[in-house]
């Protein structure tokens, strides 16, 4: 009788204790054995919940797990704190690299200022997203909301209008117009657009100037006296790379202009790292944001000799990225990247400005696929998306690890 006792109790006063206590976060009767993915999500009175529970089986990768779960073919790792951005690494689609060269009403190699603002337009209403060159060379569309559609942008020749001050008198001779020692810009250049339309990204618009040194840089002196080529030690030049620098992307685009195959491999060689050696001068010593290079007129007829010459290139250690071309395709995407340093460009100008929109329009262009898994040690609630960083259309995964300190 006492047994019988005993087991009464257990079944009808202990249990449904134990039971209660265990739907509380963090509670668990028996010991988590493995570690199990949430979904956070809301339920049907919009109070926030952690639905649909997925165990990891025992011994794998968390991560590479739920890459695999969720169909992704390769993918990307980010970490902020206790959060992980895993972003997928699509291997089917194309990106579009934008290709600009300068602001102005020529048809060939220019855009008006409202037409470049229009494109900013466009993009931003037509489900694109801006990422650096850098980020698509990487793989990395961890920053890109789920269901947007990665582009890249960025300018060759450091050209008219792309990052213009406004002077008194001459636009290129003319002294520049400050107000307490800080330049003004002018508001129809490429620089001043993109601060109005395209918000940052850790301090940065993902946006890459391409400079080359064949003509003045940026086409302004401040009242400096033109040295000629290869235009070194002129004062406004180095502010406007310092500028450009600690705000959007610099990359090469050679000292000289050339084409290729004119100078050869070796000699091409020669002719970026004297680009880039200016550039590192005009920054103050290094220009930090300087990853890539891309070729004057395009390459063409690439081969693995002029890779290896460019990807060899380093300064203190330093090596490029990738260099891109211009040859009016758009690129593939990051899971099937082809080589970093072909990467294809599409021409933007005023002559091509409706194949533009029609290309975009009719892109087959990879649409990006996001995670964001916040790791915890125990089961508990975020306090928002927000917190984690996600947009509307990201899926919120609560990882609860079984031992907090394990690696991955």
């Amino acid at each position: 009788m006492l047994l019988v006792y005993i087991v009464n109790q257990i079944i009808f006063r202990i249990l449904p204790i134990l039971l209660l206590f265990s739907a509380f976060p963090g509670f668990s009767a028996a010991g988590d054995t493995q570690d199990v993915f949430w979904v956070y999500t809301r339920d049907r009175y919009n109070r926030a919940v952690l639905a649909e529970p997925l165990e990891v089986p025992d011994g794998e990768n968390p991560y590479q797990f739920i890459a695999e779960y969720k169909g992704y073919p390769d993918y990307f790792i980010r970490r902020e704190d206790d959060v992980t951005f895993l972003a997928e690494k699509a291997d089917a689609g194309v990106v579009p690299i934008l290709c600009l060269h300068k602001i102005s009403r020529e048809e060939d190699y220019a855009l008006t200022p409202d037409r470049f603002r229009n494109l900013l337009r466009y993009v931003d209403r037509n489900g694109w997203y801006l990422v650096s060159d850098l980020q698509y060379l990487q793989g990395d569309f961890s920053r890109v909301p789920t269901g947007l559609k990665p582009i890249v942008m960025g300018s060759d020749d450091a050209s008219h209008g792309t990052l213009t001050y406004q002077t008194r008198g001459d636009r290129q001779y003319g002294r520049v117009k400050r107000l307490f020692g800080k330049p003004l810009i002018d508001k129809d250049s490429m620089v001043a657009i993109l601060e109005k339309y395209v918000k940052r990204e850790e301090g940065r618009i993902n946006f890459t100037f391409y400079v080359s040194f064949d003509g003045i840089p940026f086409r302004q002196l401040d009242g400096y006296e033109n040295p000629g080529f290869p235009y070194r030690g002129i004062p406004v030049i180095a502010e406007k790379i310092k500028y450009l620098d600690e705000n959007f992307f610099i990359g090469i685009h050679s000292q000289s202009h050339p084409y290729v195959w004119d100078l050869g491999i070796n000699g091409f060689a020669e002719d970026i790292m004297k680009g880039w050696e200016q550039l590192d001068e005009y920054a103050g010593g290094e220009a930090k944001s300087l990853h890539t290079m891309a070729y004057p007129y395009g390459v063409r007829s690439f081969n693995l000799d002029l890779r290896n010459a460019l990807s060899s290139l380093n300064r203190s250690g330093k090596y490029l990225d990738g260099a891109f071309d211009f040859d009016n395709k758009l690129a593939p995407p990051p899971g099937n990247p082809g080589d970093n340093f072909d990467v294809s460009r599409f021409n933007v100008d005023n002559k091509h400005w409706d194949r533009l929109i029609r290309t975009l329009d009719g892109a087959d262009a990879v649409t990006a696929r996001r995670e964001i898994i916040w790791e915890v040690d125990s089961k508990r609630l975020p306090r928002s998306r927000y917190s984690l960083g996600a947009s509307p259309t990201d899926e919120i995964l609560v990882l609860v690890r079984r031992d907090s300190g394990s690696s991955e």
